[in-house]
């Protein structure tokens, strides 16, 4: 066609090599020195290719797919910082959701890093459409129509939602700042260690964090130190408020004391398994 003709064609090594190998030599009537060839070459990858054509060969099943994304859809558009092991939005998403976030109440991140969750929060509470700050493939193909695509909504203004991100390290909290001006919600970062822990304001709300866990930062035995002085000051000082700690080992939640409700399914979280253990009020 030729609108396909002005199109950029990108192609990626991405097939089973054994299913790769049944395809050359039903093609070619020769295996050994073709596969030889293909095990040697580097298939060329466009730098400018708009779109990508994925295709999936599995016994005698082939598929042609066109991605229509382009960017994974964790990627909202406005983290341009990040810490040692961040958390996806969608994730940061999902977790307010199964902790009952209500838009308008109180959220505090004891442990924030880059921002995450504040900045999800805050989104939520201000009806944010996910995604609003980036673009997609498909906005790329011939086919798309600018004036029939409604661009999603930039919500209401997000100055009034009380919610608060506290990190130990300075470099998170530049770096969460940043992400939040980025995103264009209003939250409150601060530097503060979890043993100064206190709520903001009278009204109990949600605490959610997602703490290290030992596995990217931390060594697991030496942070149950730092799970209990977390327990302990939520225990003492929050009454009233919900607790959502994201944890990929059980002992570090527990060693908390807080009274967790039966937790769900796991989730995979970076190549691992990662819970999320919940309260209500405390």
């Amino acid at each position: 066609p030729r609108k396909a003709r002005s199109s950029l064609l990108a192609a990626a090594p991405a097939w089973a090599m054994r299913d790769l190998r049944h395809v050359i030599s039903s093609l070619t009537g020769s295996r050994g020195a073709n596969m030889r060839a293909l095990r040697g070459a580097s298939i060329p990858v466009s730098a400018q290719a708009a779109l990508t054509l994925k295709i999936r060969i599995e016994k005698d099943i082939c598929r042609v797919s066109v991605d229509s994304s382009g960017a994974p859809l964790h990627k909202r558009g406005y983290k341009t910082a990040t810490g040692k092991a961040p958390l996806r939005e969608t994730m940061a998403a999902l977790f307010l959701r199964a902790c009952d976030y209500r838009p308008g109440e109180p959220v505090i991140d004891p442990t924030c890093g880059s921002g995450t969750i504040p900045i999800e929060a805050a989104e939520i509470a201000a009806g944010f459409a996910p995604g609003r700050n980036r673009s997609f493939a498909f906005e790329r193909l011939p086919s798309f129509n600018p004036a029939r695509f409604s661009r999603p909504s930039q919500g209401p203004d997000a100055h009034q939602a009380p919610i608060f991100g506290y990190d130990r390290d300075d470099g998170a909290i530049r770096a969460a700042r940043k992400n939040a001006k980025a995103a264009g919600v209003a939250c409150y970062f601060e530097r503060r260690a979890l043993s100064d822990l206190a709520p903001p304001r009278a009204e109990p709300g949600l605490v959610l964090c997602n703490p290290p866990y030992g596995a990217r930062i931390g060594d697991a035995k030496a942070l149950v130190g730092l799970y209990a002085t977390l327990g302990e000051a939520l225990k003492t000082r929050f009454k009233g408020w919900r607790v959502g700690i994201v944890t990929s080992e059980a002992r570090l939640a527990q060693a908390t004391g807080l009274p967790f409700e039966p937790k769900g399914a796991p989730i995979d979280h970076g190549g691992l398994k990662v819970w999320l253990f919940r309260t209500g009020p405390l």
